[in-house]
């Protein structure tokens, strides 16, 4: 009965990758298939002693599930908040199904760069049949498209497209370059066409991300691609600090905030003047719910309440606050921000102790996909957001469980050497 429960706990991710069609949309007696988290929890305090397997972010996660049912004080339409709840909770679940499965699996961290990379690749795709006109076929395209947006919502926003290849490019491209050389020198046929696969994604991804006419999206791109020269190469680091530098001074000097962000207020575009509106009204809103936030997804509903906005109409749904640590905050209050926050500070943390403690080639190389795909993630979303508990978050859930894998590899490479 043992070994049946520690067979289940350690393929936990892909039983709910089998059910995120009905996780996804948790309405109704739906909503009664998230139980299946709480018992597979507890299926593995039965078969290992843990509820789930301990990683360096444990308090921060801890923290901000209780700070998921003190937001429910303040929530006013459980229709709207739920999906949201429901989707951070999934993404919880993935990352310690995903961490589990890869401690028990030689090669474990491979089969969750995989899911990323399917994972993050099929949401291009629907991005493409939805955002990109085919007229040539247009009839074949429109009935995927509809059926599979639906994975993602009623529509696909370009923007929040983008922000999820920041989170796949960088890992992507530090893959296909990583390891191009082991994959081609194997001596077998399959790493050959893995790699031909691998470089078939990066392409499409990349035409994806500029199909999307995100300036955000491509400048976290670009911001993500200096830092993981700088981990990657001593003089990556002198050239990280001179674009910085000059970036600072041509942006005062040639305004290039209005440039980049736009200058209307249109529903495609919010620009400038539009964000900082926004922003202002997400602190009046922290500052009066600091505790239990606005309730998760309550934000795009009350601010025109509350806090009417000027140079947005009525009409227009925000969606969220346009700056993913203010969302934060709204969603789960101020002690959700700080352990939100604290994943950020301890994610960048075991990057840096990971690659100045690495000694293998393949652990060297995520470390440097992912410090790409974190920075764009976290420079994306100063200017945007995919808010906690958003369909495609449960991606950003995997990467930190990439994260810790290879962590735990270099922590235990370094501990053999040590023995020896």
């Amino acid at each position: 009965m043992r070994r049946l429960a520690r067979i289940v706990i350690n393929w936990e991710w892909l039983f709910l990758l089998l059910l995120l069609p009905i996780l996804l949309f948790p309405t109704g007696w739906r909503g009664l298939v998230l139980l299946i988290i709480p018992l597979l929890w507890i299926l593995r305090k039965f078969a290992i002693g843990h509820f789930v397997p301990p990683t360096p972010f444990d308090t921060a996660v801890l923290v901000m599930m209780a700070t998921i049912l003190i937001s429910l004080a303040a929530v006013f339409d459980i229709n709207l908040s739920f999906p949201k709840i429901a989707g951070l909770i999934l993404g919880i679940a993935y990352f310690y199904g995903g961490v589990q499965h890869a401690r028990q699996y030689h090669e474990g961290e491979y089969h969750l760069l995989s899911l990323i990379f399917i994972a993050g690749t099929g949401m291009a795709l629907v991005g493409f049949l939805s955002i990109i006109s085919i007229t040539s076929f247009a009839d074949i395209a429109a009935v995927p498209s509809t059926a599979l947006s639906n994975i993602l919502g009623r529509t696909v926003n370009p923007n929040e497209l983008a922000g999820v290849l920041g989170w796949l490019l960088p890992l992507l491209l530090a893959s296909t370059i990583g390891f191009w050389r082991p994959m081609w020198r194997s001596g077998h046929w399959w790493p050959r066409l893995l790699h031909l696969i691998l470089v078939a994604m990066l392409l499409f991804n990349a035409m994806v991300l500029l199909a999307t006419r995100s300036r955000g999206g491509v400048l976290s791109i670009c911001v993500a691609l200096i830092v993981m020269l700088a981990v990657r190469f001593r003089w990556g680091r002198w050239l990280l600090l001179v674009i910085v530098t000059a970036s600072i001074a041509l942006g005062f000097y040639l305004d290039l905030g209005a440039f980049l962000l736009g200058d209307t207020q249109t529903a495609a575009d919010l620009g400038l003047q539009g964000r900082l509106e926004i922003w202002s009204r997400a602190l009046y809103g922290l500052a009066d719910f600091p505790l239990t936030g606005m309730s998760m997804n309550g934000f795009r509903q009350i601010v025109h309440v509350l806090y009417p906005l000027f140079t947005i109409a009525l009409d227009f749904d925000l969606g969220h606050a346009h700056n993913h640590l203010l969302q934060a905050g709204l969603d789960l209050g101020i002690i959700g921000l700080i352990a939100y926050l604290g994943i950020w500070i301890l994610s960048l943390t075991l990057l840096w102790i990971g690659w100045r403690n690495s000694r293998r080639h393949s652990d060297r190389v995520l470390i440097v996909g992912l410090s790409g795909s974190l920075t764009a993630g976290w420079v994306f979303g100063i200017l945007d957001a995919i808010a906690l508990g958003a369909r495609p978050g449960f991606l950003w859930w995997l990467l930190l469980a990439l994260l810790v894998t290879v962590f735990d590899s270099v922590r235990r490479l370094q501990s053999q050497g040590n023995v020896r």
